[in-house]
C-alpha cells in the first residue's frame, strides 16, 4: 500500500504543479496584454516632464529670521500663487533682492541708500539698471537668482528699491 500512496501522491502533485505553472503563464500573458493598451507613452512623458520641473526649481532661498516663507519656496511646495499674477515690486522685493540688498552684501547697493541708488540712476539709467536685473551683474545673479520672476516683476522691484532711496521713476 505504501508504494501506491507514494504513487498516487506524485501523480496528484505533479498535476498540481503543471496547474499551477500553467496558471501562472495566463496570468502573466494577461498582464502583459492588459499593459499594452495605449495611455502608457503619454503618461510616462507628463511624468517625466513633471520630474524635470521638479529638479529645476530652486532648493532654498535666504531670509531672516521672523520673515514668511520666500514665494519660490511656497511656489516649490505648491502654496504659491498662480503663475498668472504678477507680484508687486515689495513683494519680489521682500522674498528674492532683501536678501543682498538690505546689507549692502558684495557690495550691493544698500536699500534706502540715496546716494548709491543715484549714482547708479544717474550713471546707468533706469533701463540699464533694470536690464543689469534681469541679466545678473557682478556678483548679483540674474533675476536676483530667482528664474521664476518675469522681467516686470524684476522692473517692479527696481522701482521699488529706487522709492526706498527717494529717487522717483518714470517708467
Amino acid at each position: 500500500m505504501s508504494e501506491q500512496d507514494d504513487s498516487a501522491f506524485m501523480r496528484t502533485f505533479g498535476l498540481v504543479m503543471v496547474a499551477l505553472t500553467v496558471l501562472s503563464l495566463i496570468i502573466f500573458a494577461l498582464a502583459m496584454f492588459a499593459g499594452s493598451f495605449g495611455g502608457d507613452e503619454q503618461a510616462r512623458a507628463e511624468l517625466q516632464r513633471e520630474r524635470a520641473e521638479r529638479n529645476l526649481r530652486p532648493v532654498g532661498a535666504v531670509h531672516r529670521d521672523g520673515d514668511a516663507a520666500p514665494v519660490e519656496l511656497a511656489a516649490a511646495n505648491g502654496n504659491g500663487n498662480d503663475e498668472d499674477v504678477v507680484r508687486t515690486g515689495s513683494d519680489v522685493y521682500e522674498s528674492v533682492c532683501m536678501a543682498c540688498h538690505s546689507q549692502g552684501v558684495m557690495n550691493s547697493p544698500r536699500t534706502g541708500d540715496e546716494d548709491a541708488w543715484a549714482s547708479l540712476y544717474e550713471e546707468k539709467g533706469f533701463d540699464t539698471l533694470v536690464e543689469n536685473s534681469i541679466n545678473g551683474i557682478r556678483a548679483m545673479p540674474p533675476r536676483g537668482g530667482n528664474p521664476n520672476l518675469s522681467d516686470e516683476e524684476v522692473r517692479a522691484s527696481v522701482v521699488h528699491m529706487l522709492e526706498q532711496a527717494g529717487i522717483s521713476v518714470d517708467d
